[in-house]
């Protein structure tokens, strides 16, 4: 029987070859197989971690890659329970230098004085250099990536502002990676509102709150809040964010924070941090553009080694108009079909996989998109759809729309009738059999077809 420090030898090995060398030295590299326990449901494999960063980091970004290659090796079902390994000698962990570089401020403090939140990180995958920039965006890019260059120099504070999943993290983490190296000597606090919500709580409980003050009002130089709506919710935590603002802001050290909500639309946000909140710049993100959306398609498929074919990826932009966390969970879902089923990422299988939310988002599909959709790809009008021209090269395109209305609304040939300039439904029962004969006999022509259903299955209609 193979002993546990073979099977994970072996799992080691997978990883290797599928993660970023640098990922995998930094996060995996140390993991050890710690137990396998029998349970009612299948194993559960205990994966030992060097410290809480470590199993943080690990659930948040690694899963996927570890459950993959645990499975080539342990039958299912099984899961994976991540535990911390302390060393004896110590139960604080080495925060990887990719991460944290305050090591030399730790060796020049006593480590009861350190005190350095360590729990929210910044993420070293998120730099300018990973950020696709479109039309929504790029203001907010422009105004971060200044900040970073000289930073309490231009703006102060800055304030992002943008629905989930729009990309503000990234900015805020890739302003911190960006200062972080080009001024090694500046210390960052990158930190949550809901971090620092739970510091305040945590300082008060243990009446440690000089501790605290003095944690985040003298020991950084760069201020970083995602989500600062969150401190709205407690006048204690209002009221330590207002002192370490000040402190931050007299002393001429740079404020960003990120939002979904406007410092006016806050709602319990005292007036006084409002104020202060709108004192610099607030620079908004919005949804990405269909454009943007397969842009960021592209580079994510690139950077996962997928191959995602072009029609493929314009199938997922279209669906995915919410967020680029959207974009990337249904990138996701088409890779785990394509390696599962061991087949390549094709639009038939793309339409299989998302058959359900095409056709839910197909159910807003009205006649009046279609015939614009048909008309455009003719270079023609909607209005030429319904006049009464009896030219060939506005005839056909007609009797296309006719066909597709049938076809893809369920209309009745005298409702069509009447969307077409108020027809017999004779025309348009004459129509149909037309293309449904052309389809038969003319390749071209089907191809044309074909590709306006693509773009009726996946328009832009119901997304933008």
């Amino acid at each position: 029987m193979i002993s546990h420090n073979e099977l994970w030898e072996k799992v080691h090995s997978v990883l290797r070859s599928n993660t970023n060398e640098r990922q995998y030295n930094t996060w995996l590299e140390t993991t050890s197989l710690e137990a396998i326990d029998e349970t009612a449901v299948g194993k559960t494999l205990k994966i030992g971690v060097p410290g809480p960063i470590y199993k943080d980091w690990i659930y948040a970004n690694f899963m996927p890659d570890l459950e993959k290659a645990v499975s080539s090796q342990v039958a299912p079902p099984f899961r994976i329970e991540l535990v911390v390994c302390l060393k004896p000698e110590t139960e604080d962990e080495e925060v990887p230098q990719q991460v944290v570089s305050l090591q030399e401020l730790q060796k020049t403090k006593p480590p009861e004085e350190t005190g350095i939140p360590r729990r929210d990180i910044l993420n070293p995958e998120y730099t300018f250099s990973t950020f696709v920039v479109g039309q929504g965006n790029q203001f907010a890019h422009a105004a971060c990536h200044s900040i970073s260059e000289k930073p309490g120099k231009n703006v102060n504070p800055l304030f992002v502002c943008g629905p989930s999943g729009t990309g503000k993290t990234h900015l805020l983490n890739a302003v911190g990676n960006a200062v972080r190296e080009k001024y090694p000597h500046m210390r960052i606090c990158y930190v949550s509102g809901e971090r620092f919500l739970n510091d305040v709580v945590t300082g008060i409980r243990h009446n440690q709150m000089d501790k605290f003050r003095q944690r985040y009002r003298e020991r950084y130089d760069f201020l970083i809040v995602d989500d600062i709506h969150v401190i709205a919710r407690t006048n204690s935590t209002q009221e330590e964010f207002f002192y370490t603002f000040n402190a931050f802001h007299d002393a001429g050290k740079q404020v960003v924070v990120a939002s979904d909500k406007l410092p006016r639309e806050m709602d319990g946000l005292e007036d006084r941090i409002r104020t202060r909140l709108e004192w610099g710049l607030t620079v908004d993100i919005h949804p990405p553009d269909i454009e943007t959306r397969m842009a960021i398609l592209r580079y994510k498929a690139e950077r996962t080694g997928v191959f995602i074919p072009d029609d493929v990826i314009g199938l997922i932009a279209q669906i995915s108009k919410k967020s680029v966390r959207e974009l990337e969970g249904n990138l996701a879902t088409i890779r785990m079909y394509s390696e599962l089923r061991g087949v390549a990422v094709t639009a038939d299988l793309a339409k299989e996989v998302f058959a359900a939310t095409l056709q839910q988002q197909k159910k807003g599909l009205t006649i009046d998109e279609l015939q614009r959709i048909v008309a455009e790809n003719f270079s023609l009008t909607a209005r030429d759809l319904k006049s009464e021209t009896r030219v060939k090269t506005v005839v056909r395109p007609r009797q296309i729309a006719m066909y597709l209305a049938r076809k893809h609304l369920g209309l009745g040939y005298a409702e069509i009738g009447r969307a077409f300039g108020n027809r017999d439904h004779t025309t348009v029962l004459h129509a149909e059999e037309k293309v449904s004969t052309l389809l038969l006999d003319d390749f071209d022509f089907k191809s044309n077809v074909n590709r306006l259903e693509t773009l009726i299955n996946n328009s832009q209609w119901n997304l933008l």
